[in-house]
């Protein structure tokens, strides 16, 4: 039988062959020639056994097949044979939150959603959202907006219109436990707040809950007033921050940690280390810092954390961190999809964030999500309570 090469395919193949024979011309080892080859040889039977497949489906099947889906079953099959629990495919719907979380903004009306039999169900309620505002719930089901049935209309118009521009009115029907309410919201372009702030005693306590690109502004906002305001030691809670984007933390960091200090050292597959940045040391607070982890403490977070005591001094007071060091690049794709690969592993000046970054004084709390947290204070917070012990110790 013969196989079937595609013209897309033979061109690819012509081409690495011309790289290999420049390869071979300017005198490269021959190990590198033989591993080439193989690689060439592995695609090739890669692209047949996919083309065969194709053809006989094709030819034989009696169905109809959705090009889209299968386009995103490839996609999605090849990123998860990659030997990394950190790489990752983000469909068009996926890229766009993404981005979102990154940029700190959103359009809409402050849900987060995910497709359970047809319908959009509520997997986040973003805090003083026009959802929010309106009693929308983590688990409810949307089964019409503006009086149209979602599975009418499918699952990517409705969330498409639970995006709509800035100002749009919708009416959203509401499904849990087999009984339906109607609310009304309007979409809007909000800020997501990533940092909060309160002063307890002479202490100022600044709880940041994932870096974007607007932690920056809001950091720096909160710790100027705090430091106007004469604090004596600051408290910088990092629990269950788990963002994915370095990035903003770097930036941070290199603001507070002192002048040339390291803010961060990348170790390549080879273990090869080099200094990522180094800090500006602008805004290095002159009052002591306490930092404030648990086990959901992640990637940057774990990063900052590390950061401050290796160029501060600050204390960490909690739980042991989660362990993710991977250095994450994101690769938009042509048609508005993307795929997340690890590229190095992250380190600050003397710490290792991989294993987990371990505390000065360990103080586990039970349940310690954002909204067990947001009930706790000084006074019953036992993570509060001994950072506000160490830093007093300070002040003696």
């Amino acid at each position: 039988m013969n196989k079937k090469i595609s013209l897309g395919l033979c061109i690819a193949l012509m081409a690495i062959a011309s790289a290999i024979t420049f390869i071979i011309s300017t005198s490269y080892s021959t190990s590198l020639y033989d591993e080439l080859i193989s690689d060439v040889q592995k695609r090739s039977e890669m692209y047949q056994k996919l083309e065969q497949i194709d053809t006989y489906v094709r030819a034989y099947y009696g169905g109809t097949i959705d090009e889209d889906v299968l386009t995103e079953a490839l996609a999605e099959g090849y990123v998860s044979v990659i030997e990394s629990a950190n790489a990752d495919y983000y469909n068009k719907p996926e890229y766009e939150i993404y981005k979102e979380n990154l940029n700190g903004t959103h359009l809409g009306i402050g849900v987060y959603t995910e497709e359970i039999g047809g319908y959009p169900c509520i997997t986040q309620v973003l805090a003083d959202s026009p959802a929010a505002l309106a009693g929308m719930a983590v688990g409810e089901s949307i089964v019409e907006i503006n009086g149209e049935a979602v599975l009418t209309m499918g699952y990517d118009k409705a969330v498409s219109m639970l995006r709509s521009e800035a100002g749009t009115p919708l009416t959203v029907t509401l499904r849990a436990g087999g009984v339906d309410r109607t609310v009304n919201v309007t979409t809007l372009q909000m800020t997501m707040a990533t940092v909060k702030t309160n002063t307890y005693g002479d202490f100022g306590y600044i709880k940041i809950y994932q870096f974007n690109d607007k932690t920056y502004q809001q950091f720096i906002a909160a710790y100027s007033m705090l430091t106007t305001n004469g604090v004596k030691g600051f408290i910088i809670d990092l629990r269950n921050n788990d963002g994915l984007s370095f990035d903003p933390a770097t930036n941070l960091l290199s603001a507070i940690l002192p002048s040339d200090s390291v803010v961060a050292v990348t170790v390549s597959s080879s273990g090869e280390e080099t200094v990522f940045e180094r800090a500006s040391g602008e805004r290095s607070p002159k009052a002591p810092v306490c930092v404030l982890t648990n086990a959901q403490t992640s990637g940057p977070a774990e990063l900052f954390a590390a950061a401050l005591r290796d160029n501060l001094g600050a204390s960490i007071v909690g739980a042991t961190t989660k362990g993710s060091s991977s250095l994450l690049e994101t690769f938009a794709l042509y048609d508005g999809t993307a795929i997340v690969l690890p590229t190095a592993q992250l380190k600050a000046s003397s710490t290792l964030i991989s294993g987990g970054v371990k505390p000065d004084f360990e103080v586990v709390i039970e349940g310690d999500t954002d909204e067990a947290l947001a009930l706790l204070d000084d006074t019953n917070d036992s993570c509060i309570k001994k950072a506000i012990e160490i830093l007093a110790s300070y002040a003696q």
